[in-house]
């Protein structure tokens, strides 16, 4: 794991591992407290060295540890301080062990292996750590097994063959517990990537299936959420609305005249243009081709002229050359329809689009590089 990755495993880890540590700590204190009743019932001579080891100095100790533990530490230092009580307990029960001159201490000194599972399986410590203090464990251990009474080198032996295999299946399982929380911690950051890779993925093809690739702007699907949207927040904005339709004017002689990449880029010019001319809340979609289509919720009737108008003077002062209009006018132009009124459903949306769109035919029946507005109305605008 890098650096990054190791913090936050630990940042992760750190309120399970702290309550499963505590847990361990008591339950492992209450054994170790109740074990007194085996040195009193086996090794009699030193119960009370027992006694004071037990409850004078490892119960004092192991309450620390358990206010240390449920406090706010980092989780290394915690897992650490709960292997050096353990190996204080050891420490403690093999100098009882020592202290009795009864021969039952070779049978109770199996015991040793208790040890080694509460600092591998018990306080579920990393592997590391685990290991380390398995080896202070053993030395300690087989240190003191030549004081024992009626210790032997056979003896010795017949210990290593129980203890050995302790050791070795408990330092086992502890490297799969570390290795199998790694990996799965692994997976699961491999699994937020994936997600937030999707998510973006997906959050991109919503906004590619709602944008026009070659403008940029809405497309039909996008201006149909954006009516949506707009009735769902600003209801009463959608009483007075003014609707722009906006015809390149001549566009199918251009493309043909100056070839299909000329007409792209003349279209992605006029939609900036546009864009440009109205203001930021106005919603404007390619409807097709060379339709556009401007939506202008809020606004009065007597402002469709000015809006209108600003969308034809910005794509003519584009200043595209068109030599193929059969016409006066020798440069890409538009011609807008504007209708006006409430778009609250889509029965009075399209009524407006249409109105709008009859206007268009008007503008461009009068020579295009125009506007008009709905006939209901009765304002018109010509500009040469």
């Amino acid at each position: 794991m890098t650096a990054d990755q190791q913090n936050a495993f630990l940042a992760l880890r750190t309120p399970a591992r702290t309550r499963l540590l505590l847990s361990s700590v008591i339950g492992v204190c209450i054994f170790y407290l109740a074990c007194i009743l085996l040195d009193i019932l086996l090794l009699g001579d030193v119960t009370l060295l027992a006694i004071s080891l037990r409850f004078g100095v490892v119960l004092p100790v192991a309450l620390v540890l358990m206010r240390y533990v449920s406090g706010d530490h980092p989780i290394v230092n915690k897992e650490h301080a709960a292997l050096g009580v353990a190996i204080l307990g050891n420490v403690c029960w093999c100098l009882i062990l020592v202290s009795s001159r009864n021969p039952a201490v070779l049978g109770y000194f199996y015991a040793a292996a208790s040890f080694q599972m509460v600092v591998t399986i018990a306080a579920a410590s990393p592997f590391r750590p685990s290991l380390i203090a398995s080896l202070l464990i053993f030395v300690l251990n087989y240190s003191v097994i030549w004081f024992l009474e009626g210790s032997s080198g056979f003896y010795v032996l017949q210990h290593l063959a129980v203890y050995l295999p302790t050791v070795g299946m408990t330092l086992l399982v502890s490297y799969q517990l570390e290795s199998e929380a790694i990996a799965n911690f692994l997976q699961s950051q491999e699994n937020e990537v994936l997600k937030r890779e999707l998510s973006r993925q997906n959050k991109d093809l919503a906004r590619l299936s709602v944008t026009d690739p070659l403008t940029r702007l809405s497309n039909r699907r996008g201006t149909d959420g954006e009516l949506s949207r707009l009735r769902l927040e600003m209801p009463q904005a959608m009483e007075n609305t003014v609707v722009l339709i906006i015809d390149v004017d001549h566009f199918k002689a251009f493309n043909d005249g100056y070839g299909h990449g000329a007409g792209d880029d003349c279209l992605k010019r006029v939609a900036r243009a546009m864009r440009r001319a109205l203001p930021l809340d106005a919603h404007l979609a390619r409807q097709g081709g060379e339709e556009f289509l401007a939506i202008l919720p809020g606004t009065d009737a007597d402002k469709a002229g000015h809006f209108a108008e600003a969308v034809r003077r910005s794509v003519r002062q584009l200043g595209i050359a068109h030599e193929f209009t059969r016409d006066r006018n020798r440069h890409v132009t538009v011609s807008v329809g504007a209708a006006t009124g409430t778009i609250l459903n889509d029965d009075d949306f399209q009524s407006l689009v249409d109105a709008a769109d009859q206007a268009v035919y008007a503008a461009k029946a009068d020579g295009r590089n125009g506007w008009r507005i709905n006939e209901r109305q009765q304002v018109a605008q010509d500009v040469a």
